[in-house]
Formats: C-alpha cells, structure tokens, sequence
C-alpha cells in the first residue's frame, strides 16, 4: 500500500494515518503465538527506488509539441478575407449545389467557424470541443500573402506541416529568423515551375544547409486538403554529428514566416479576367503544425511560461519559453553559466557530454569569479576562473597563494582563515626587510616560512649561526663569525659552540682543532664518529694502518682492493693444503717379487657428487715397495702435518709401513724451524699403519718444513700383515698432502682480534674439514682459511691458466681453478681427462672406444688410437673390412652395383656412380630420371624440361619416370606448364621455347590472383584489371577515375557539372583535373577564374569587365557577377549611376526622384529615369494616377468594370489588326504561297509520314487485338488502384476524425488531471483536521482518496495508450500517404513506358518482311506458306527458300562436319608414326649414353691412378726436404730473435718488467700463427703514422715557440711604457689583457703539443711489448716445427705404404691419396707461414729502430721548447700578479658600492 502511494505526494498525509491505525494491530498480530501447522513467511522489505533526474548524466532536451498552441495572439496573417466587410468566396471542387459562400471575420462573427476565418483559425483543425471544421483563408485573388509567427524566446524548430483547403500554391516560401525579426533567411522555395518562379535557385539539397526549390508540394492536385511538408534536417541527408554548430544553429528560431506569393487559376486568368473569377482562387489553410521545443543548449529537461499567469489558460498543450536550467547554468535559454561557476567556458551540451558549468575553486578565500581565456589556455583548457578580491591575505587564480610578508602554514588547511601566517624573522640575522618564502618548494629548496639569512646564518627565522660560525651581531654583514674548528671533526658537525666558539671533537678525531684522524682510521667526514676504520684484511696486508686520506691498506704482493682482500686479475688465494699426486711421482721402487708400482686412471664422476682421489687417479703399489715424493714448493718455513691419502683393495688394515723425511741440509738456526726443530739432517724410519677403513692417515706429525728448500719423502709399504707375506696384496696411494698448523700463524695467535678469530675458526670446526679429501670451504671459513692463506703464501699465486685448455687467464679467486676446456682437467687446465685425448684448442675428445672391440676405454692421449681386441681395428676398435657394414655383424654392403663402399654403421653407400644417390644409390640424382635398381634396363637419364640442367634451359625442379610408358615426367617450376615445361603457366608469360622465361604477370597487384586468364601468356599485357584500373600493368586508373592503381585508391572522377567540359569525357587519370570550361578552374572545375563570374551558365565563366573608372577591383561576386562600385557609380559593372539615380554616370547622374507613395522602387530606369509605379499608378515620377484609374493622387481607384471591359476588347482589336496589316504585308512582299510556305511544308511532311505508315506497316489486326487487350487490363488495374487510392483518402478521413475524438478525450484527461491536481491540494490542506478528527472517519477518506487516485491512474494510462496509439496512427497516415503519391507516379510512369513499348514494337514489326527474306529465303509477312517466317515454327528447308541464311548455314555444316572428319583421321595416323619414330631414337640415344659412360669411367679410372701415384711421389719428396731444412733452420730463426731483442729499447729495468709482464698476458691470448701475423699486419703502418704525428707536433712546437717569443717582445715593450709614464696605464690594461688571451692560447697549444707525445710514448711502450711478444712466438714456432717434422716422418710412412696399397686395391686409392694430400698441405703451409714470420720479424726489428731513434730526438725537442715555455711563464708571472691585484680593487670597489 506504502508502495503505490509513493508517487503520490498529496497521499503522503492520508498513509501516515494508515500506518497510525495499522501499527497496533501490527503490534497484536506480532504477539500472537505461531499456530501449529503454519510457518509465517518472511516479509522482504519494500524496494526502494530513486528516480534520477533526466539531466544528471547526459544532455536533455524538453519535449516538441506544436508551437502554435497558446500563441493565437503572436499569429498574424498580411491578408485575410471579410477582415472589414462580408466577402463572397466560391469553392471551384464543391460538389453541392451551393458552391460560394460568405467570409465574414470581423470580431462580431468570432465564435462562427463557418464564417469566421482568422489567422488563429490554423492552430486546430476544429473549433475546440466542437467537431466544425476550422480554417483560415485569404483574400479573394491575391496572390502576395504573409503568415507570420513571433515566438517570445528562442526555439528549436524540426519541421512544419500545412494543410490546406484549396489548391496548395503554385509558388511560396518558408522564412526564419533567430534573432527576432532583424535578420531573415530562407529556409525552402515551393513551386509548380521553380525556374520560372524562383530562377537561378538549386533544385538539388546537397548539405542540410542548402537552401533548395521543390515541386513535389506544389501540384495541382489534390484541389483539397493538400499538405505542404517541411522538415528542418531531412530524412535522406546523413547527419554524422547531429549536435555539430552547423546543425544546431539550423534549428534555431525566433520567428517564423511562409510566404505565399502564386496561386493555382487554371488559365482562367488568361482567358476572362472578370471579378467573379477571382472569388474562386485564394489561400485557405485548415491547419499548421509548427512542430518545435524550446532550445536550451542541452542543459534542460522542461520548459516553464515567461509569466507563470498564463500556465494554466493552455495547460499543458502549450511548449514554453523559459527553461528549466540544470548543469548550473542560467538564463532563458540557459545560454551562459551561472555566478560562481566559470572555472570553464560555456558550452552546449550534447551526448553524454553535459559540458556542465564548473563551479570556480577559490578555497573559500572569495565570493566571486569570472572566467578568462588566457587562463584556461594557459591551464591546458582544464580551469579558467578567475577569483576576485581575494581575502586572509591570500591571492593569486584560485587564492590559493599568499601576500607578501606572509606565508603558508602546512598546519593549516588551505581553506583555513589562518592558512597565511605574517613572516616572524629575527631582524640581526634576515635580510630583504624580513620577507620570507610563501611556500613550500622542495626542488628550489624553498620553505614555508623561511627567511632570506645573511651568509653565516641559518635557521627558519635566521636566528642561528650556520655550522663553523658563531657569535651572531646585527652590525656584521655575514651575521656571524669564522670558527677556528674543523667542522668535519666536530661533533654535529657543528664546527665550534655558536656563543663561546669551543670546538669538540668526535670519537676517532684528534688534534686541537679536531683536524686529524686516530690511528688506524681514515678520511675525515661529515660520520658520526668523524674517521672510518681502516679494517685492513688480516692475511692480505702487512698490518692495520692505512692511508689517511685514501684508507688504502699496505697489500701483500698480488692482493689488492682498499683493504687488500681482493686478489688481482688473473691471480687467486691457493688453498692452505698442498698435494703431491701418486700417479706423477718421481720414483716407484719395488723390493720384491710382486710386480712393479702402475697407474690406476678413473673417471671423473659426472654431476656434484664428491670423488674419493684427486688428480687423475691411483698409483697400484705392492708389498715390499716404496713409493718417493720429491716436495719443492713449502709456501712458508712453519710446522706441517703430512697425510697420505689412500684406498684400500681388500678387507683389513695395512700394518706395517714407514715414511722417510729426507732434508737436504742443516735447518737454519735463524729461520722459523729453529727453535721447533732439534734434530739434524738425517734419516729417521717414522712407522704408520693405513686402516681399511679410513682414505686418509697423518703419517708425520707437526713437522717444521722451510721455504725454498727441496724435501723428499720416502714412503715404504712393507707388509699388509705384520707377521706373513702376501704376494698379491696391493694398495692405492691417491696423494700425499701437507697441511700447515695454522694455529701457530699471527691470524690466530698475539692479539685480541687474533684470540676472537681462533674462538670463531675452532666454534665452526674449520680446522677439522682440512683434512677431508673432498674438502671445500664452509661459508662461515671461507673468510678465515683465506686470511691464513694469504699470510702463508704471502699473497696471492698467479693463475697461469694453460692457454690451449682454458677458456680464459682468469681462474676462480678461491682455489685457483682455471675454467678448462672440455674433458680439460687440472686446476690449470692442462691435462686431458681419463678416457679423453686430443688435447688442444677445442678441449679434449672422448676416446669412445668400442665396448666389444676395444680392451677398455682408455686411449693414446695423442692419437687417441684405442687397444683393440684381434680382428678389428679402426682408431675406435668399431669398424669392418672395406665392403662391409654393421659392426660387429659386418654385412656385405648393397649398392645395386654403383658403389664400392658403404657406411660403416649405417650401411650407407658412398660415392655412388652413374648419375645416382640414396641409401643403397636406389635413385637417381636431381636433375636425372630412370630406375638405377639393379637389372634395369633404364638407368639414370637426364632430365629435359625443355633442356638439361647444364645448358641453362631448364625450366623445371626435376622430373621422374612414369613407370607405365617409362616416359620422363617433368615437375615444372612456377610459371611453367606443358609436359616438357616448354610454355608458360596460367598468369605467367613469355617465351620459354625460344631460350627465354616465363615471369609472373605483373598487373600491380589489381587482378584476383585465383582467376585465369588475368593477362596474355606471350606478352604479359592484363587482361582481367579490378577495382578501376587498365593499362597493360594495370597500372592507370581506368577513363572516369582517377589516383594511385598501384595502392588501389582509383576514385571516380568528381567534376562540377557546371563547370566542366562535357565535350572532353573524363578527368585526369593521376591528378583528378577535371577538363574545365573556359575561365572555370578548381580541381572540380567548380570555381570560375580571377575577375570571371556565372559558373551557373553551362558554358564557362564570363568577365567581370568591371567599369575601369566606376570599379574598386576588377574582381566581381562569383555568383550575381556585381562588382564593387566606387561613390557615385552602381550598376552591374558600376558603369552607370549609383541607386536612386540615372543617366551616363561619365557625364551627370540625375536623381530618380520617385515618388515615395506611387513608386513601386526607389530606383528608375537607369537609362530612361522613368520609375516603377505601383498599380494603378502613373506618370515619369509615379505621381499621377494611371490610365483605367480615377481620382486624386494618391488615392486612385480603378475605374470599373466596363472600362476594363472594353479597355480588353478594344486591346485585342488592336492586336489583331496589327497582326493582319503585317500579314498582309508579307503577302504583298512574297506572295501568298510564300507567306504560308512554312505551314505548307510542314503539312506535307505530315502526310508523307501517314502514306510511309500506311505502306511499311506490319502490325497485323491480331497484334493490334492484343495491344488492346493489355491496355484494357492496365486500365482496369489504374482503375483499381484509384479505388484503393479513394479508399485510403476515407480512412485517412476517418484516422483525422479518430485523432480529433482523441484530442478531445485528451482534453477531458486534462481536465481530471486538473481535479486530482485540486484533490491533492484539499488533502494536504485538510490533514492536520484529519489527525485531530475521528480515526475512522480519516481511514474511510483515506480509503475513498486512494481508489479515486487508482481511478485517476487507469484513466491516465488509458491516455497514454491512446496518445501512443495516436502518435503511430499519424504516421502510419503519413507513410500511407507518400506510399500513395509514390503509386501514383509509378502508374504514371507505367502508362509512359506502355507507349514507348508501342511505338518500338510498331518499328521492330515494320523490319520483319525483311528479316523472314534475309534469314528464311522469302519475305513473309508475317508468314510465308512456303519459307516460313519469324513465330512461323519453320523457316526455310525447300529448293526454293535456298537464297536464305539458313539454307546457306545448313550447307556450311555440312560441309565443317566431313572436313573435321577427315583432319582426325589423318591426326591419328600421324601420332602413331611420330610414336614409332620417338622410341626409335630414345633407344638408340640410350645405347650411346651406356657406351659413352662406360668408355669415360674406364679413362677416368686410369688417369685417377696415375694422379695419385705422381702425387705421393711428389709429397714424399717434398717432406724429405722439410726434414733436411735446406732453408732457414729453428736455431738461425731463434738466434735471430735473441739479436732483436738485444737492441737497445732504452727503457729503464722497472719500465721493462711491467712490459714483460704485459706481453705475457697477451701472448697467452695467442691460439695460432694466423691470429699473431693478422695483428702485427697494420704495426709497421701505426709506426709511420706515428712519425707522421711526431713531425706535425714537431711543427706545432716550432709555432708554439715563435707566438711565444711575440708574446715576451709585446710584454716588454707593455713593462717598458708602464715605466716610462703613469698617465699611459690604460694602455698597459689593454696590454695586459691581450697577454692573458696569448697565455691561454699558449695553454692551449702546450697541452695539445704534449697529448700526441704522450701518445706517442704509449705507442713506443706497445711496440716493445709486441716485439717480446714475437720472441715468445718463435720460440713456440721451433717446438711446432719439431712437432711438424715428427708428424712429417709419419706422413711419409703412410705415404709409402698407401704407395704399396695403391698398386694392389684401386678401390682404396682414392681416400689414402686425400688423407696424404691434406697432412702435407698443412705441413707445407706452416713451414711456409714460419719462414714469413722470420721475414717479417727481421724487417719490423729494422723499423722499430729507426723509429725509436726519431723518437727520442723529437723528445728532446718537445724538452726545450717545454723549458723555454716556463721561462716564458715565469717572465710572465709579474705582470699576471699586477693583474690580479688590480680585479681585487675592482671588485672591492664594486661591493662597497654595492653596499652603499
């Protein structure tokens, strides 16, 4: 209930009543117990719903209605019949007996609809509440008429809907104006002839902006209720942007006005002009819809009146003028912003886009604003409003800044009235009067409050002296004074107490003035304790002390960083254990009978698990022997624990066994080991079991070992038991490892920090996993094993990264482990691992020996050869005998007789013959055809498509055997077809039979590339162009269009009809040029050229020809041709008299002189000066009454009836006698017949025309019959379709009284929405009584209140039904009726198109006699008995109709028939003996192809021995002069080196190390002889560029010195003038200063003189450090040459004994030659590239000397001149000092007065 008496406001009173007398019986119901059997439901709260206002989220727009309604009063009409007296009217259609009528619109008659016919009459179609039709109509006869409407605001107009009584007009239009009445623009002509009525006026609409002519409302029919439509934006025009300027500004109205200016008489006019003719023709409209809305931008939903008095006269039928404004805007059309809210312009609202007025932000500092456009510009069209006056000292767009001497406070919000705070600074240390910044302003470093402070001040009010400053005093300048205090060591960094200057130092400072950092600190700072700590590494530097300034520690040799913790590049910390591997041991001796001592190689485990050895592996030793390890490499004279590494064979201990220290002569008494160490150098047996169940034993204990001293250790394995012997009984010794005591170093032991570390290094156990053979360090030792390990090498050890087997000199910091190579190992790389061999630049190869060939997997680690088992053998112990595959199985291997040999593994055949290929050289190769398989009788064949691959003309990708005809088949490529490839494919073209090539057809991509035939296969030219484009490319745009064809973006040609060329077809292909009448241009030839006009004539444009004298310019309008007079002329051309005169304007101008009331215009005949009167007026001036008119001017009246009378009679005697006197006098001058030949001819031509029809005639009465027939039936269905026409008038007579009925049942809702409108009024009134009254009583109100509202709104939604209902009625009448009209000219047309079938069918009728004769034989008309004839069912087939075309075509059939016959067979005949002859000749050309083969293979077999044979013979004597090296010999080269490198570099021995070290590195980069030939290339090219360089600085030198003697000469002349006279010391300045520019230029030139020495000193350096490097190259060349004699000795072994193969096994020749003919190609090509590098090392030697010497001499020039350059300088210091003390006065001076 609460829920329909929501919408309700006036019921509002009457449910709280409810709610009053329900809530206790709510109250009860609730304390009612459940009863049994029921569950009380739930009650869901009412939903609540909030209506949003239309408005809020978009633009809205008031309804339209007609805006007529209510504005009776602002409807006016210039003519409206009976307005002063009763005035007769007839109705020319009126089918009653009476047919004229009186109109009688006096005030008297205003309520009499019938004679009543005012202006006001249009607004409804009947009299309201009445069905009496209404109208208004005019004046009798006159045909200028005004209808006129004057809105009092502005609206938006949509369209207008006339209807009227009469015929509509023959010609009017429709006029707007938005700016009430000062201006007027048209919006529409209506015309039945619009070029005679409106001429020059367009009868095309374009744009929406046109202003058009239209005859469609202008017919003569219907002679009653014919409409006249016009809408605003019309329905066939797409308005992309309906809310565009343009747009909107075409529906803006203010006034509204229809001119009708024409009527429809019928001619009867023409023929009697008598008054009574006149009552029948006049306007009458019986109603105007002005369909419109009030414009409100968008911003407003409804309307309200301008005077709320007259909202309930017209209740809501009436659309007013004032709107409701939303989106804060004001004004009657909401047409700007309301106050405060011009943060952003004004704008209407469209779409979604409100475009609201946005309320202007001054933070509550301002009560107004205005909006400024260089603001919101400024702003990036985001705000614009303007605050003004701001207030609490703020200022600025928005307040949001303050004032001067004010400052924001951050405490406060920025809407605060205490945001700006006045600036609070103390007057002894602020400067600028006390102003502070107003602002926060991180980025400038400004703050909120903060005064401007003198030097030494700080402090937000300047109150403080700055840190270092003290004793603040309004009297200084600076504020305050200078501490004596470090302000760096001070605590705070306060430099001194600000009021007594005290300094106080930090925590590592010291000194008196807290300048100087503590021991074992460094670089005084702004930290908290003043000093860092030094925190030198306690292995990698010598102590704790650093440098002061730097903090950079005292390093031990190769460490480095501040705190010497890093090692160097290339170097690394070793670990503290040093092994001594078994397997490389020097001796093995064995006592007894049980074998000899042998080396165990393992594999290295794969992944992260750990291994139980190290190096490669084991050393095998039996009983009875001993095993020695030579030690030359104790890092440091301290005690060491030895251990031996082991793993045991069998079960059980190893019990007796014995270790020797071997020293090699007395400790030192004053090393380390004396004092630890008593014995002396002899031999001591020290025993040690090996458990079986350990890897490891300490075999001696704390032993003391010195640096530099080489120990030997003897290690004897007596007996595994203690009492017996077991011969087989063996152990494997891994390493033996010393580890030194570390306990004993300074890292441990001697200071505090040393104790702390011991603590830490036992806590973590870190001395325990040292004897771990896999030992790694811990994370929590790694820091400590590194400081004890830096101290017991002293350092760090150097990498030495094996060149070949790493990647790189750096090995890993810790540990020392080079990046190796793969299957590489060795902490420097430089071993292959086991099971790999081949060491060198790509790592080492996996020996892969074969699991059943080889014995183990162990190889030769430079041939890499495996131990093979008998019976195989290859270098993997994996392959068969030549001829065989599949190892071990070793099957014969098949290659259908084509090859010799296979693939060992895969059983591939190798080298196969005869133009074949595959697994088993079962195919043939590309290019071939055949069946290579063996016992074919077709081999491989080459293939031809057209031609062979060799010769260039194959068009083809292969081709293959058809196995059914063994005929070639050809796999053509793209492009080409046929079965030989012989003629290009479809969409391709050329001539491929004539030696040429097919291409793709090149159409620019505008054809469709599925399609056929898209060009001509011979020369390419497009057949098939798409999207607008020809040409042989389709490259053009075709003729109409124009553009780019090759982007596709052909456009029709767009050419003005008006001013273009008809003669000439088409526009230009490329640029869319139209071909443009003369003097038109424009691409569009729409525009005429300079100083033409009248592009409207078809014909070109025509010349201005503006009067020379009378014009401003020679250019003319482009449209009214007018041209621009000057004072005192007009005219067209301004070559007559301005307005309102006449006459020759280069002799006088007289003025018109017109009558102001008999004058139509002002202006008179410009020639004549006679004037245009107005009807009935006369005379030169209009100042008399005209002929047929009496009385006094200007009151003249016609003078009746029988003078017009007779006035037309005697008028047309007149003319008729002036008619026949001309006659007759043309039949004076010609004769009679020659007065009427013309009529004479033309009835002749007449005739002549009837005897030609009569004659040629072949419709027959049949035809005719028929003719008749069908036009019977088209008149039926017109007569039909007028009935459905008569029958849709009367239902759109009935829709027109069903829609009045509906205005009148509108009218009586509105009348009870007007009672419920008062019933809510009484209700509310009445509420308070209710309360007060008997609570009963007020719910039966409320009771009948509620079903009456319910009633209400039934009846209202019935309304809307019927409005709805209504509104689809309108215009389903309004389709019906152009669905009618368009009837009603396709009837029209059909009846048109019903004659042009006629006559053609007459003239195709006339030409059958002669077709029947042509075609049948005999011209039957229409049928021949004989021939036939068209629609005869026969034509011709006798001896008599043989002239016809048929019997002719009959024969000729005949005739092609036997001919194609006999061709076919004769075809037939010819392909069996082309067939015959084919296979002739392939059989044949195949026995020659065998034959050929087979003599060519045995040759080249032959030649190919005797090759190899010559060869061998050449490469083994070849590698005997290698091996007797009759050249230069390794020695001579070396010695040649050793010469080089004695020159004297004249570089001291530091200087020489540095550059030996250098080298080394870089020569360790060096993989080969090509690398280092390759780099020393361009060296002797960088030395001459050198010498280049050092003579150009040279040079730059020797001008140095000759500006620098200029400069002393002008110096002292400048020193002598100074003292000669004080007067001239202006000049000396000048001097003075030219001085300066030659020292700065002297500056210049030095440092760039001394840059290229400096370079060129660098250059020097690496030029010794490449010719160390070439010593180290050639040394390396002797050892490869050794190497390359070894591999040349084996070379010619294999030589002799592939010599011996060759005489016995041909088949094997081949791949022994190869092998021989590539190992002595690269033996001869190094002995070649190392006698080059001899060459070249003696020349560059030769070079460099003589480039060292230029060297130095151009260093002991650039020396003197250097040195004459300081004299230079010290001369010139004086004058530099004067200088400066005179820039110290200047700038004295220049504070004082700035103080001042």
């Amino acid at each position: 209930m609460l829920e329909l008496l929501r919408p309700h406001r006036s019921g509002l009173i009457a449910a709280f009543f409810v709610l009053a007398v329900l809530t206790p019986l709510w109250g009860t119901e609730a304390q009612r117990p459940p009863q049994h059997g029921r569950r009380d439901r739930p009650r869901n709260p009412p939903r609540q719903y909030i209506k949003t206002h239309p408005c809020e989220r978009s633009s809205c727009y008031p309804a339209t209605g007609n805006l007529l309604i209510g504005r009776e009063n602002r409807l006016t009409a210039s003519s409206t019949c009976g307005l002063h007296s009763p005035e007769r009217f007839c109705i020319l259609s009126h089918l009653q007996d009476k047919k004229c009528f009186l109109c009688d619109t006096r005030e008297e008659t205003r309520h009499d609809p019938y004679k009543n016919h005012r202006i006001g009459q249009i607004i409804y179609k009947t009299k309201p509440g009445t069905n009496l039709p209404t109208w208004w109509q005019s004046e009798n006869g006159k045909e200028n008429a005004t209808i006129q409407l004057d809105l009092e605001a502005e609206f938006h107009f949509t369209h207008l809907i006339i209807t009227f009584t009469t015929f509509r007009p023959a010609a009017m239009y429709i006029e707007r104006s938005f700016d009430f009445g000062r201006t007027w623009h048209v919006y529409r002509y209506f015309a039945y002839d619009c070029a005679d009525s409106f001429p020059g006026v367009s009868t095309v609409l374009h744009n929406i902006t046109d202003v058009m002519c239209t005859s469609r409302y202008s017919n003569v029919e219907p002679s009653r209720n014919g409409e006249v439509i016009f809408r605003v934006l019309p329905p066939n025009i797409n308005v992309s942007d309906p809310y565009a300027e343009h747009v909107q500004n075409q529906l803006k109205m203010t006034n509204l006005r229809i001119q009708l200016s024409k009527l429809h008489k019928l001619g009867d006019n023409l023929l009697d002009s008598r008054l009574e003719n006149e009552e029948k023709y006049y306007y009458g409209i019986s109603n105007m819809v002005v369909r419109g809305s009030c414009s409100c931008y968008g911003h407003a939903s409804q309307c309200l009146p301008l005077d709320m008095a007259i909202q309930g006269e017209f209740g809501d039928g009436m659309v007013h003028g004032r709107c409701e404004c939303t989106h804060n805007t004001k004004g009657l059309n909401c047409e700007s912003c309301e106050d405060f809210f011009n943060d952003l312009p004004w704008k209407p609202a469209f779409g979604k886009q409100t475009n609201a007025c946005k309320k202007c932000e001054c933070n509550e500092h301002a009560v107004s604003c205005h909006f400024d456009e260089a603001l919101f510009v400024a702003s990036g069209h985001v705000s614009g409003g303007m605050c003004d006056n701001c207030l609490h000292n703020t200022q600025g767009q928005h307040c949001e800044e303050c004032m001067p001497y004010f400052y924001r406070d951050p405490s406060q919000d920025i809407r605060s009235e205490h945001v700006c705070q006045p600036c609070d600074c103390d007057p002894y240390g602020s400067l600028d009067d006390g102003i502070c910044d107003s602002a926060n302003d991180p980025e400038n470093g400004a703050e909120a409050g903060a005064c401007h402070c003198k030097a030494f001040v700080k402090g937000r009010r300047c109150d403080k002296c700055k840190d270092g400053y003290w004793n603040l005093q309004p009297n200084n300048p600076d504020g305050c004074e200078e501490c004596t205090c470090n302000i760096l060591g001070t605590i705070n960094n306060s430099g001194c107490v600000m009021h007594t200057g005290e300094c106080k130092c930090k925590r590592f400072v010291t000194g008196k003035d807290c300048n100087q950092c503590m021991p074992e600190t460094f670089e005084l700072s702004e930290s908290e304790d003043g000093c860092s700590m030094c925190n030198c590494d306690a292995g990698g530097s010598y102590d704790n002390f650093c440098d002061v300034l730097t903090g950079q520690c005292r390093c031990r040799p190769h460490m480095t960083g501040r705190t010497c913790a890093q090692p160097k590049q290339n170097y690394f910390i070793p670990d503290l254990h040093v092994v001594h591997e078994a397997e490389v041991s020097d001796v093995c001796i064995s006592y007894g009978n049980n074998g000899n001592c042998s080396t165990v190689a393992e594999a290295p485990t794969s992944g992260t698990g750990t291994t139980g050895f190290t190096g490669i592996g084991f050393t095998r030793v039996p009983e009875n022997s001993e095993l020695v390890f030579t030690v030359d490499n104790i890092p440091r004279s301290m005690p060491y624990d030895v251990v031996i590494r082991y793993q045991s064979t069998s079960r059980g201990d190893w019990d007796d066994a014995y270790i020797t220290l071997v020293r090699p002569d007395e400790i030192d008494p004053d090393g380390e080991c004396a004092e630890l160490v008593a014995a002396t150098a002899s031999e001591t047996r020290i025993p040690f079991n090996l458990p079986d169940r350990n890897r490891q034993v300490v075999a001696l204990n704390d032993v003391c070992l010195e640096a530099g001293k080489v120990y030997k250790f003897k290690i004897y394995f007596e007996r595994r038991r203690h009492n017996e012997d077991s011969p087989t009984a063996t152990i494997l010794v891994d390493s033996l490892t010393l580890i030194p005591r570390i306990e004993v170093t300074p890292i441990f032991t001697g200071s505090p920090m040393a104790d702390l570390r011991r603590r830490e290094y036992a806590k973590h156990n870190c001395n325990q996993s040292l004897y771990d053979i896999n030992y790694k360090s811990d994370p929590e030792c790694r820091d400590l094993d590194n400081y004890v390990s830096t101290y017991v090498h002293d350092g760090a050890s150097m990498c030495n990264c094996n060149p070949t087997g790493s990647y790189s000199k750096v090995c890993d910091s810790n540990g020392g482990f080079c990046h190796c190579k793969p299957n590489v190992v060795g902490r420097q790389c430089d071993q292959c691992a086991p099971g790999t061999w081949g060491f060198g630049p790509e790592g080492c190869k996996a020996c892969d020996c074969n699991s059943i060939g080889s014995k183990d997997n162990n190889c030769d680690l430079i041939t890499g050869q495996c131990q093979c088992v008998p019976n195989t053998y290859g270098r993997e112990c994996n392959q068969c005998q030549p001829g065989y595959w599949n190892f071990p199985e070793c099957r014969v291997c098949q290659c259908n007789g084509h090859a010799a040999q296979c693939d060992a593994l895969k059983g591939t055949c190798l080298n196969c013959q005869d133009f074949t290929t595959g697994y088993s050289c079962d195919s043939c190769l590309d290019g071939y055809y055949g069946n290579p398989l063996f016992g074919s009788e077709i081999g491989c064949r080459p293939c031809r498509c057209p031609e062979t691959v060799a010769s260039g003309l194959a068009h083809a990708d292969g081709c293959s055997l058809d196995t059914r005809n063994n005929n070639m088949l050809c796999h053509c490529q793209e492009g080409y077809a046929g079965s030989r490839c012989e003629i290009c494919a479809d969409n391709h073209f050329g001539a491929p039979e004539n030696g040429g090539t097919c291409a793709k057809c090149d159409c620019s991509n505008n054809i469709d590339p599925y399609d056929t035939g898209n060009c001509d296969r011979e020369t390419g030219s497009c057949q098939k162009c798409l999207y607008q484009t020809t040409g042989d490319h389709c490259e053009l745009c075709r003729d109409g269009f124009f553009g780019d064809a090759l982007q596709q973006n052909c456009q029709q040609c767009d050419c003005d009809f008006l001013g273009t060329n008809n003669t000439l077809a088409h526009c230009d292909r490329h640029s869319g040029q139209c071909p443009c009448l003369p003097n038109v241009q424009g691409l569009r030839c729409d525009q005429c050229a300079v100083n033409h006009w009248k592009i409207a004539s078809g014909e070109g444009c025509e010349a201005c020809n503006c009067d020379a004298i009378g014009a401003v310019q020679e250019q003319c309008n482009p449209y009214t041709g007018q041209c621009k007079c000057k004072q005192g002329f007009g005219g067209r051309a301004c070559n007559q008299c301005e307005a309102h005169y006449w006459g020759n304007p280069n002799e006088k101008c007289q003025a018109c002189d017109c009558d102001q009331y008999g004058a139509a215009d002002f202006q008179c005949d410009r020639e004549t000066g006679h004037c245009v009167c107005h009807e009935g007026i006369g005379g030169y001036k209009c100042n008399q009454c005209a002929r047929g008119f009496i009385g006094q001017f200007p009151h003249c009246s016609p003078c009746g009836e029988c003078f017009n009378n007779w006035d037309i009679i005697l008028t047309a005697l007149e003319d008729s006698t002036e008619a026949t006197i001309q006659r007759a006098k043309e039949i004076k001058q010609v004769g009679a017949t020659g007065a009427y030949t013309a009529e004479f001819s033309e009835l002749d031509k007449k005739l002549q025309h009837i005897r030609d029809l009569l004659q040629n005639t072949s419709v027959s009465l049949e035809d005719i019959d028929r003719l008749d027939a069908e036009t019977n039936g088209l008149k039926q269905q017109l007569l039909a379709s007028h009935g459905r026409l008569a029958e849709t008038e009367r239902n759109l007579d009935d829709i027109y009284n069903s829609l009045s009925l509906s205005g009148v049942e509108l009218e009586g809702l509105q009348n009870h929405s007007r009672l419920v409108q008062q019933l809510s009024k009484e209700l509310k009134e009445n509420g308070i009584q209710l309360q007060e009254s008997n609570i009963e009583g007020a719910l039966n109100l409320t009771r009948h209140a509620y079903e009456r509202v319910s009633n209400l709104s039934t009846l209202k939604d019935e309304a809307n039904e019927l409005a709805s209902n209504t509104d689809r009625n309108c215009k389903r009448v309004e389709t019906l009726s152009n669905k009618i009209k368009d009837e009603s000219d396709a009837i029209a047309n059909n009846d048109k198109t019903i004659d042009d079938y006629r006559t053609e069918l007459s003239a195709l009728t006339s030409q059958i006699p002669e077709l029947n004769n042509q075609v049948c034989g005999k011209p039957g008309d229409p049928c021949d008995n004989l021939c036939g004839g068209a629609g005869c069912g026969k034509c011709g087939g006798f001896l008599s109709c043989e002239h016809g075309a048929r019997a002719h075509s009959d024969e000729a059939l005949k005739v092609a028939k036997d001919a194609e016959l006999a061709i076919t067979t004769k075809k037939d005949q010819a392909d069996q003996t082309i067939r015959a002859l084919t296979q002739a000749k392939l059989n044949a050309s195949e026995a020659y192809q065998k034959a050929k083969a087979g003599f060519e293979q045995s040759e080249r077999y032959l030649n190919q021995t005797n090759d190899n044979i010559k060869l061998a013979t050449k490469l083994i004597n070849a590698v005997t002069d290698f091996q007797e090296n009759k050249t230069a010999s390794p020695s001579e080269s070396k010695k040649l080196a050793q010469d080089t490198l004695l020159l004297d570099l004249k570089l001291d021995p530091k200087e020489i190390e540095s550059l030996g070290m250098k080298i080394n590195d870089a020569v360790s980069s060096l993989k080969n002889v090509e690398s280092i030939i390759y780099k020393t290339r361009p060296d002797l090219e960088r030395v001459n560029r050198l010498q280049s360089s050092a003579n150009a600085t040279k040079e730059m030198a020797n001008n140095i010195l000759e500006a620098a003697n200029s400069v002393v000469e002008n110096l002292a002349a400048a020193d002598d003038s100074q003292g000669k006279a004080q007067d001239a010391i202006q000049q000396a300045n000048s001097n003075i200063e030219l001085a300066a520019k030659d020292l700065e230029k002297i500056d210049e030139e030095t440092n760039a003189a001394e840059s290229p020495a400096n370079h060129t000193a660098q250059q020097v350096e690496e030029l010794a450090k490449k010719v160390q490097r070439l010593q180290n190259n050639i040394v390396k060349n002797d050892r490869d040459a050794k190497e390359i004699t070894k591999e040349a000795s084996r070379v010619k072994l294999e030589a002799m004994r592939a010599r011996g193969e060759a005489n016995n096994l041909q088949s094997s020749t081949s791949a022994t030659n190869q092998t021989l003919t590539d190992r002595a190609s690269r033996s001869e090509n190094a002995r070649e590239r190392a006698k080059q590098l001899l060459q070249r090392a003696s020349k560059l030697t030769v070079d460099t000397n003589a480039k060292l010497k230029d060297l130095n001499d151009l260093q002991s020039v650039y020396q003197i001149k250097n040195q004459e350059l300081v004299e230079l300088e010290s001369a010139i210091q004086p004058l530099n000092d004067q200088l400066n003390e005179y820039l110290r006065n200047i700038q004295d001076r220049a504070v004082y007065y700035r103080q001042c």
